[in-house]
């Protein structure tokens, strides 16, 4: 029970964190970069995703910027 507990709850915290965002945030930056034609997806989808919510507005930022809009 103590890695539970450990710092306060945080590694629990982190953990759920990485585990429900990162394969979320990562598929949708991986199929939304695939389909646009974007360089190297499955990097992307990677790397934004780790980010997790910070990734996902990165990657809406970039597209946007691309797009013009």
């Amino acid at each position: 029970m103590d890695l539970v507990t450990a710092y306060n709850g945080s590694l629990i915290r982190i953990g759920l964190y990485l585990f429900i965002f990162w394969p979320t945030v990562g598929y949708y930056v991986y199929s939304d970069a695939e389909k646009r034609g974007l360089g190297n997806p499955q990097l992307r989808g990677v790397t934004l995703g780790f980010l997790g919510i910070l990734g996902l507005l990165i990657h809406l930022a970039m597209v946007q910027r691309q797009t013009g809009q």
